[in-house]
């Protein structure tokens, strides 16, 4: 959901929230750049209706990228809660088009980690061999808030957007 003097909110809707991230571990903290987009589900010249194209009439695509710091707890040998957040940049396409600018994103989470085959990723039954390298696999939820401050010209748009993640992370100590 979005607020921002009723704009975001109205062309936002309900758009399928992406974010990959990469990150690197040292102790309980966690530095990492991400991506993110906030995509329509409904578009107007898209392959299989998702990929590619243009928000149709009305609504916009976000699109942020940022670099979160994040500080983790463990509660036992799988189980961790976190909180993250860190600064951003964004812009807007569709009726938000020309929008861009800066944020802060705040979120936080649990998850649920152990060793896996690596070569799972390819097949999932080879995540059942006795054999091959084994990485860290957490599955996580995360909530939180990201706000936004975008302008274009002298056009203003203060917004602030929840969203709740559900997400697969690997990785392993080098």
């Amino acid at each position: 959901m979005a607020t921002g003097r009723g704009r975001l909110a109205g062309v936002l809707g309900s758009p399928l929230h992406l974010r990959v991230a990469l990150g690197m571990r040292i102790g309980r903290f966690a530095i990492e750049p991400w991506i993110l987009s906030d995509q329509q589900t409904d578009r107007v010249g898209a392959f299989k209706g998702l990929v590619g194209g243009q928000p149709v009439a009305g609504t916009a695509d976000l699109n942020a990228v940022g670099l979160d710091a994040k500080y983790i707890v463990p509660l036992d040998d799988r189980v961790e809660v976190f909180v993250r957040g860190g600064p951003l940049t964004a812009d807007a396409n569709g009726a938000l088009d020309g929008f861009h600018g800066r944020g802060l994103g705040f979120a936080a989470g649990a998850q649920l980690s152990g060793k896996v085959r690596a070569l799972g990723f390819l097949w999932s039954p080879l995540f059942f061999l006795a054999r091959g390298p084994r990485v860290t696999g957490a599955l996580y939820l995360d909530a939180g808030y990201d706000f936004y401050f975008l302008r274009r010209g002298p056009e203003q748009l203060d917004a602030r957007v929840g969203h709740v993640s559900i997400g697969f992370a690997i990785g392993s100590a080098f």
